[in-house]
């Protein structure tokens, strides 16, 4: 018999994709971990299953579980009973679960406050520059953080000006699969930087900026270039909902918790997701305010041209 398991909470995007699979299988397995596991379903979506209380989307928040990593293996493949979902080990019933609905959080224009960001920028750059990040897009001797001070310099900075997107996309798919990681350095600080961009874009008279979804898969690993794509897409979790609700609203002190807050996700996915979009909100800001900040930004991340 297998181990049954509870959810509480399913995202909307996930109950859309499960409710429309027409085939038996509603998704394969592809990487597990002791409190969540990855499903990949026909038609491409992905499916995040876990223990933990983070909302999302494309999650699916079980109540209880065993070591996920000892019950569910890689290319198991999910099937449709009548509660929910099941594989030869682990049955997971969404029967009772509570529904997750997101809407993209899209500023029309910045509070007055926010010109006050600033400063919660720079405390969170520096708080950066005192805790550990090795390993991270700011650690000078990993992999990813030559090609992201270019991105920076040559590619961010250049968005200040009008018009400039093409060049902004160029250079952000040359930091695509970079660094190591279950997701690389470079993803997690571009998916950062977007989500921020894309959400207060409209405050700036900007476009969103949305890089091609293929060219994404062609760059990085399948689960990363989904949820890089999800997070361009505004796709997003509640942590970084929150993030991107307090620095529109112009709250300095809970903006600066809330960037706090993703600091210990994965290995150094929460230091690099918090380093994009610190990037993209003084960016922002420095454009609505008519302000040139953002190199003092960069300089505290250690991302200034002049270091070599």
């Amino acid at each position: 018999m297998p181990i049954t398991l509870r959810a509480n909470c399913i995202g909307s995007l996930a109950a859309q994709v499960l409710s429309r699979t027409r085939a038996e299988v509603v998704g394969q397995v592809l990487n597990t971990f002791p409190n969540s596991f990855y499903l990949k379903t026909p038609d491409d979506q992905l499916i995040f299953v876990t223990n933990r209380t983070l909302q999302s989307p494309i999650t699916i928040n079980l109540e209880w579980s065993p070591n996920l990593e000892s019950a569910v293996k890689p290319l198991d493949q999910f099937l449709v009973y009548g509660k929910g979902i099941q594989t030869r080990e682990v049955s997971i019933d969404i029967s009772d679960a509570s529904s997750y609905h997101s809407q993209p959080w899209l500023a029309k224009q910045l509070s007055p406050d926010s010109d006050r960001i600033g400063a919660a920028t720079r405390i969170v750059s520096f708080i950066l520059g005192i805790i550990d990040t090795s390993q991270s897009v700011l650690d000078p001797r990993g992999l990813a953080h030559a090609g992201v001070r270019r991105f920076v310099n040559d590619g961010i900075l250049c968005l200040r000006q009008s018009n400039m997107e093409k060049q902004f996309e160029r250079i952000a798919l040359e930091i695509v699969g970079l660094g190591s990681g279950f997701t690389p350095s470079g993803d997690d600080t571009l998916g950062g930087f977007l989500s921020m961009y894309n959400s207060l874009a409209q405050s700036a008279a900007r476009p969103q900026i949305l890089l091609d979804s293929a060219t994404l898969h062609g760059r990085t690993s399948w689960i990363s270039a989904k949820l890089l794509d999800y997070m361009q897409r505004l796709i997003l979790d509640d942590q970084i909902r929150r993030v991107i609700h307090s620095a529109a609203e112009g709250d300095e002190s809970t903006t600066v918790i809330e960037l706090e807050s993703l600091f210990p996700r994965g290995h150094t996915s929460g230091i690099d997701i918090s380093v994009g979009e610190i990037l993209a909100l003084s960016l922002v800001r420095d454009i609505v305010f008519e302000k040139r900040e953002t190199e003092i930004v960069t300089g505290a991340l250690g991302f200034s041209s002049q270091v070599v």
